[in-house]
C-alpha cells in the first residue's frame, strides 16, 4: 500500500534541513544576543485558549479534535497565546521583564498554496512585563537585525492599533463591531469598511502611509480626538527610538493585523517582490492578553517570523546558504584497516564532525565521496603507515597530503 504525506505538509531532505538549520541558527543567535531565553509550549492546547482573542481568521482554521475523555483540544495555530498562558500558569513569580523566544511548528487547516501550508514554522519572541516604547523598539530591532544578518532586502512597516481602537471608541463604534472592523482593515477591504463606518475620519486615517511627515497629517485629522491623540504620541515615541537605532521604516496607519489581541504598536516586514504571500514577519504590542488568563494586567509585545516564507525570500533573492562542511572523512585502504579506522574516527569525533567509509569502497571512491560531503580532510589509513603509527592526511582544498603521526592528527587538523 502506497501512503503519501498529508495534504499541506512537506518532507525536508537532509540538504533542505541543513539550509533551514543554518538560517534558524543565525536568527536565534541574534535573538540570544538580546538575552532572550528559549521556551517550548505544548503542540496542542485547549481550544478555548484560541477562541478568546485570536481573531476570526485563525478560529476558522483551527485543527480541533476531542481526546478520549471528550476534551476539546486543538493544534496550536500560533504561539503568543500559548506563551501568555504559560506565563499566567507558571511564570508569574519570575522577575520582569521576561524575554522569551520559541521556534516550532504551527498548524492551520486552510487551503494549501505557495507560501501557505497546514504545517508551518514560526520563530518568535515575546517581551513580557514592560509597556515602555523602547521595549517596542527592541522587539522591532530584533526582527530587523535578524533579517539584515541573513542579507535579506525587505521593508519595515509600522502602525498602531491603539490609535485605531481609540478612534473607534471616540466615534462610538461598539466593541463587538470593532473586532470585525479590524479584520476588514487588515484585509484592506475598503468597500466593506465604508459600509460599516459612515464617518470619514477613520477612512482618512487608515489611508495614511509614508514617512514621518504623515504624522503631521494624522495629528490634523485627529485634532478633536483627545484619547486618540494620546495613542498617537505613543507611536511617535516608538518611532523616535527607531530613529535612535537608525532604522528605515514606512508608517502605515492602515496596518491592523489579523489577531484581535493587539492593543498598540503593530508592525509588518515584507519582501515586496515575493508575491501575494510577501509578509515574512509581523507583531506588535498586546497589553490585555495575559489578563484574560490570569486576571492580572501584564503588558507585553512580540513578533513571529513566518520561517517558511523567510526561506522562500532567501531563495528568491538568490542568497547563498553555504553547504555544511564535514571536517574529516576516514578512508581505510582495505578491509583489514577497518578496526584502526574506526578507532581513529571515534577519537576524533570528540573534536570534529567525522565520517568514515562504511561501504568497502576503493580509496579513489572514498575521496570522491569526501568531495561530495564537502570534507575538509581525508585521513588515509594504510598498512605500511600503521606499522609506523602514521596516517596520511589529505587536504581536500589544496589536494596536498602528508604523513602525520597518529598522536599528532589533532594538532595537524586544528592548524
Amino acid at each position: 500500500m502506497r501512503i503519501k504525506k498529508p495534504r499541506g505538509t512537506r518532507d525536508f531532505s537532509a540538504r533542505e534541513m541543513e539550509k533551514r538549520e543554518y538560517v534558524e541558527n543565525i536568527i536565534i543567535s541574534v535573538i540570544r544576543s538580546y538575552n532572550y531565553k528559549r521556551v517550548l509550549t505544548p503542540t496542542f492546547e485547549h481550544v478555548e485558549l484560541f477562541e478568546l482573542k485570536s481573531g476570526e481568521e485563525i478560529q476558522e482554521h483551527l485543527y480541533v479534535f476531542e481526546d478520549k475523555s471528550g476534551r476539546r483540544l486543538c493544534l496550536r495555530p500560533e504561539a503568543t497565546a500559548s506563551v501568555c498562558r504559560m506565563f499566567a500558569e507558571e511564570l508569574r513569580s519570575e522577575r520582569l521583564p521576561l524575554k522569551l523566544f520559541y521556534s516550532c511548528p504551527m498548524f492551520r487547516y486552510e487551503r494549501p498554496q505557495k507560501g501557505r501550508y497546514r504545517e508551518f514554522w514560526q520563530i518568535g519572541v515575546e517581551l513580557i512585563g514592560t509597556d515602555r516604547p523602547e521595549a517596542d523598539a527592541e522587539v522591532i530591532s530584533i526582527a530587523v537585525n535578524s533579517l539584515k544578518k541573513l542579507g535579506l532586502e525587505f521593508t519595515l512597516e509600522i502602525g498602531h492599533l491603539g490609535v485605531l481602537g481609540a478612534l473607534m471608541n471616540e466615534l462610538g463604534i461598539k466593541r463587538e463591531k470593532q473586532d470585525h472592523l479590524i479584520t476588514l482593515i487588515d484585509k484592506k477591504d475598503t468597500r466593506k469598511i465604508k459600509k460599516c463606518v459612515k464617518d470619514k475620519t477613520l477612512l482618512r486615517l487608515i489611508e495614511l502611509r509614508g514617512d514621518k511627515k504623515i504624522m503631521d497629517v494624522a495629528e490634523s485629522i485627529l485634532i478633536d480626538y483627545n484619547n486618540t491623540w494620546d495613542e498617537l504620541k505613543n507611536l511617535k515615541s516608538v518611532l523616535s527610538w527607531l530613529d535612535v537605532l537608525g532604522m528605515e521604516y514606512t508608517i502605515d496607519l492602515g496596518i491592523a493585523r489579523g489577531l484581535e489581541y493587539y492593543t498598540g504598536m503593530v508592525f509588518e516586514i515584507r519582501v515586496p517582490d515575493l508575491g501575494a504571500q510577501n509578509q515574512i514577519c509581523g507583531g506588535g504590542r498586546y497589553d490585555n492578553l495575559i489578563e484574560l488568563f490570569s486576571g492580572i494586567n501584564v503588558p507585553a509585545s512580540g513578533f513571529a517570523f513566518g520561517f517558511d516564507r523567510v526561506m522562500e525570500a532567501l531563495e528568491f533573492q538568490s542568497i547563498h546558504i553555504p553547504k555544511r562542511m564535514t571536517d574529516v572523512v576516514i578512508a581505510p585502504v582495505n578491509e583489514d584497516m577497518q578496526d584502526d579506522a574506526m578507532k581513529i574516527a571515534s577519537q576524533l569525533r570528540e573534536y570534529f564532525t567525522v565520517d568514515m567509509d562504511l561501504m568497502g569502497r576503493k580509496l579513489n571512491r572514498i575521496i570522491g565521496y569526501a568531495d561530495e560531503m564537502n570534507s575538509r580532510y581525508v585521513i588515509i589509513i594504510g598498512p605500511e603507515d600503521m606499522e609506523e603509527e602514521m596516517v596520511t592526511v589529505r587536504d581536500m582544498k589544496t589536494r596536498e597530503q602528508k604523513k602525520v603521526r597518529i598522536e599528532d592528527i589533532l594538532q595537524e587538523i586544528t592548524q
